[in-house]
C-alpha cells in the first residue's frame, strides 16, 4: 500500500486571493499534491524541486517544472523524513544536501551561541588578568583623587602622628624602596596610624597608612619594609582599580575591552567607599608579595623580612585555630579556613617566598636598625601619648 502522509503547508498561485493562500500537502510513493478550499494542484515526485528558505532556512520550498506558476512551502521539516523522497535518486540527493545545509546552519548558530556564553564566561575567569592593560588607561590623578577621598574618610576618628615628624623618621627607611621604584606614575604618601591592628594598608595614587601595631610588632626594619614593600606593589600594580574594574561586570569590561572606557572610568570614579575594607584576589596577593619580593632585593634590603613576618601571622592563625578547635578537628578546620580565604593561605606564601628568595644571588644589605630602632620608641610614646596630641 502506498505510503500517504498530509502536512500543513501554503502556497502561491494567480487563481487565490491576494495569490496566496494555507491548506495541506498531501505526499504519497508517487504524487505531491496541494489543496485547499480555493483548488489543488497535483504533480510526480520525480522531478520534484526542494529547496530551504525563510529565515534560518526553515521553510521547505516544493516545485515541480511541469506546474511552473506554482510555489508551495512547508515549515513541516518532516515531510523530509517521508520514504517517497527516498525512492529517488536525484530527490535523495537534493534532500541529502538540504539536511547537510540544515546541519550546517545549526553547527554555525550552536557556535555562535558558545561564543557568546565563553566571552563572558572567559572575561570573568580571567579578570585579574584582563585589568592589568585596562587599568592603565585610567589617570593617575584619578587615582590620587581616589585614594585621597577615600583616607579623608579613614582619617575621621583615627589618630595619626604628625606628618612632618612621621616623614622625618620613615624617611631614611623608606628612600631605599623608592628610589628603585621602576614606575614614577605616583607620589607615595606614608601616614602612621595609631592602631594597634598589626597592618598596613595602601590606597590608589600611593598613599600607604602603616599601623603603630605593625610597627611595634616588627622585630627588625626588614620586617616592616617588607610589608611597606607589598603594600607599594599593590598600589604600582594598581590592585584596587582592577579590583573596582572586577565589580563592574562583564558588559563594562567587554566594552572597554573594544576601547569603550567611559562605563569603567565612570564607576573608578565613584569607587572611594569600597576601597578601606577591601580584599584582594589570590592573584593579587600574590602579584604583590613577588613584586614587593623583587622590590627589597633591588633595594639592599633582607627579603627574609617578608617571610618572618608571615610567619608571625601564622602564628597568630594557629592561636585563633586553639581557640576554636581541639586536636581532633583542628586541622578539618583549618584546611577550611584556608579554602574560604581570599587571600593566598600564609603556610602557602611563606613556601612561595622562600623558594624565590633561595633563587636569590647573595648580596650584601643594608643595616637600617638605627632608624628603625628611633622609628619604634617614637611610636611607643605616640600611641601611650606621652607627647603632644597627635595630629588628626
Amino acid at each position: 500500500m502506498a505510503s500517504s502522509d498530509t502536512y500543513a503547508a501554503h502556497a502561491f498561485h494567480h487563481s487565490f486571493d491576494k495569490e496566496r493562500a494555507s491548506g495541506a500537502i498531501t505526499l504519497t510513493d508517487v504524487h505531491v499534491q496541494f489543496h485547499n478550499d480555493q483548488g489543488q494542484v497535483r504533480f510526480p515526485v520525480s522531478g520534484t524541486q526542494f529547496s530551504l528558505g525563510g529565515a534560518s532556512d526553515r521553510l521547505l520550498f516544493i516545485r515541480h517544472p511541469s506546474e511552473p506558476d506554482w510555489n508551495i512551502y512547508t515549515s513541516d521539516l518532516s515531510i523530509l523524513k517521508h520514504p517517497a523522497l527516498q525512492n529517488d535518486v536525484q530527490i535523495q540527493r537534493r534532500v541529502q544536501q538540504i539536511k547537510n545545509k540544515r546541519r550546517f546552519t545549526w553547527g554555525v548558530f550552536a557556535s555562535v551561541v558558545m561564543v557568546l556564553v565563553a566571552i563572558p564566561l572567559l572575561v570573568v575567569l580571567f579578570m585579574d588578568s584582563l585589568t592589568g592593560p585596562l587599568a592603565r588607561h585610567v589617570p593617575p590623578e584619578w587615582e590620587q583623587k581616589l585614594g585621597e577621598t577615600a583616607f579623608a574618610q579613614y582619617q575621621m576618628g583615627q589618630d595619626f602622628l604628625k606628618q612632618e615628624e612621621s616623614d622625618q623618621l620613615l624617611d631614611p627607611l623608606l628612600q631605599p624602596l623608592l628610589q628603585q621604584l621602576q614606575d614614577e606614575r605616583y607620589p607615595f604618601q606614608f601616614y602612621i596610624s595609631s592602631d594597634d591592628a598589626v597592618n598596613a594598608f595602601a590606597l590608589p595614587g600611593g598613599i600607604v597608612v602603616i599601623n603603630s601595631g605593625l610597627i611595634l610588632k616588627a622585630d627588625s626594619a626588614d620586617e616592616l619594609l617588607g610589608v611597606v614593600a607589598h603594600e607599594i606593589s599593590h598600589v604600582t600594580e594598581q590592585h584596587s582599580v582592577r579590583n573596582i574594574m572586577g565589580t563592574a561586570g562583564v558588559y563594562l569590561t567587554i566594552n572597554a575591552m573594544l576601547g569603550d572606557m567611559s562605563g569603567l572610568l565612570a564607576m573608578v570614579a565613584n569607587a572611594a567607599p569600597y576601597l578601606i575594607n577591601q580584599s584582594y584576589s589570590r592573584g593579587f596577593e600574590t602579584q604583590a608579595d613577588e613584586k614587593g619580593l623583587a622590590l627589597l632585593y633591588r633595594a639592599q634590603i633582607e627579603p627574609e623580612g617578608l617571610v618572618t613576618f608571615f610567619e608571625k601571622l601564622r602564628e597568630q592563625e594557629q592561636k585563633q585555630l586553639d581557640k576554636v578547635a581541639g586536636e581532633d578537628n583542628r586541622e578539618s578546620i583549618e584546611s577550611t579556613l584556608q579554602f574560604l580565604s581570599t587571600h593566598p593561605a600564609t603556610e602557602d606564601r611563606i613556601d612561595h617566598l622562600q623558594e624565590q628568595i633561595n633563587e636569590l644571588p647573595h648580596q650584601n644589605t643594608l643595616d637600617l636598625s638605627l632608624p628603625f630602632t628611633t622609628l619604634q620608641e617614637r611610636v611607643k610614646r605616640f600611641v601611650a601619648k606621652e607627647d603632644e596630641e597627635p595630629e588628626t
